[in-house]
Formats: structure tokens, C-alpha cells, sequence
């Protein structure tokens, strides 16, 4: 029987997965693990709700092991900003305004609008 994971899974497995492989020193100390996640849209629209929830849920499933720290509204950086600040470790979550806008798509899923940097993904996969 095939399992077909659905986007609240992924999620839920992605920020499990982050907090059980933080860094030995972020562990050491009892500091949380942060996770800064940016977007540019309004907190009161669909992807912003989405990433309160994931917030919510990666702060409560890890018992506090991970902080999210949201910024709606471009409050970081700007649309096409996003990408580059993303691949510079800057941020380490990102929910651009759309998937196939800009110079990024076609090296990135087309699929998928939520994307982590290949350096946070490094740095949690020890």
C-alpha cells in the first residue's frame, strides 16, 4: 500500500527533522534552534496563516527546541531578495509569492513554494 504524504506531513516532518539534528552546541547550551522564515505577503492572508501554523506547531512538537521567528510583509527583504539572503544563510525558511516568478524557476520545484537553503539543510543534517 503506497502512502501519499500531504503538505501538513512534509512540514511537520521537516521541522522535526530540523530540531533532532541540531548542532551539538546549540544543544550543549540549552539554547533553541532558530529558524528565521520569511515571506512577503500580509500575516492575514492564506501563506501567512500557513507559516503562524507552521510556527505554532515546530514550537510545540519539539517542546521548545526550535523558535520560529516569522516576517511577513517583505520586512526582511524584498521579492526578489529573498532567494539570495535564503542561499546566504540569512534567512532559512522562505514562502516566495510565487513559485514560477523569477529568474529562480527553473532551478528550483515548481511544485513547491516553501524552500530552505542547502546550507541550513547541511548544518541540521548532522
Amino acid at each position: 500500500m503506497t502512502h501519499v504524504v500531504s503538505r501538513r506531513e512534509a512540514l511537520l516532518a521537516a521541522a522535526a527533522a530540523l530540531a533532532a539534528s541540531a548542532t551539538g552546541t546549540a544543544r550543549a547550551q540549552g539554547a533553541p534552534i532558530l529558524i528565521k522564515f520569511s515571506h512577503v505577503v500580509a500575516p492575514d492572508t492564506p501563506k501567512g496563516n500557513g507559516a503562524q501554523r507552521f510556527k505554532e506547531l515546530a514550537e510545540e512538537r519539539t517542546k521548545g527546541r526550535v523558535k520560529v521567528e516569522v516576517y511577513p510583509n517583505s520586512q526582511l527583504y524584498k521579492d526578489k531578495e529573498e532567494m539570495e539572503a535564503l542561499q546566504l544563510g540569512s534567512v532559512h525558511m522562505l514562502a516566495p509569492r510565487s513559485p514560477s516568478s523569477g529568474r529562480w524557476a527553473s532551478r528550483s520545484s515548481r511544485s513547491s513554494t516553501c524552500r530552505s537553503s542547502s546550507r541550513t539543510r547541511r548544518r541540521f543534517a548532522r
